[in-house]
């Protein structure tokens, strides 16, 4: 499951898929409509530079990725711990998520699994607002 989150850990919008799938996939199938000047953090699994220069010339946003140590494209030290300071609202946001599911779900089709996961973190998100 890939999970957009505000900075106040917030969901705003997610994606399933089968496991399977790389994150790079997952993050293909989101619809990333963020306001102008929006900065899109992620970790270094979706580390795609092509898809990432793209991302950040056609959608007037940035998309900010946590790099491996043997990267072409490393990040300065300044860089890399704001990454690492928002990419902790997004990990946070995604533990309390999960806490929140079963061990189990049991559903008969995927849309009803769909449907089972939208709810989860539709729950989350109002009791993240105080609902």
């Amino acid at each position: 499951m890939q999970v957009v989150a505000t900075s106040d850990g917030l969901p705003v919008e997610f994606y399933i898929h089968a496991g399977a799938e790389s994150e790079q996939t997952g993050r293909r199938g989101l619809l990333l409509d963020l306001p102008a000047g929006s900065v899109l953090y992620t970790d270094a699994g979706y580390t795609d530079y092509l898809a990432e220069d793209l991302f950040n010339e056609a959608s007037g946003s940035q998309q900010q990725t946590a790099r491996r140590k043997d990267s072409k494209r490393p990040h300065h030290p300044a860089q890399r711990l704001l990454i690492q300071y928002f990419r902790k609202s997004i990990e946070t946001c995604f533990s309390q998520l999960t806490a929140r599911f079963p061990k189990q779900i049991h559903a008969v089709t995927a849309a009803g699994f769909a449907l089972k996961i939208a709810l989860f973190i539709f729950a989350h998100t109002l009791d993240q607002v105080g609902l």
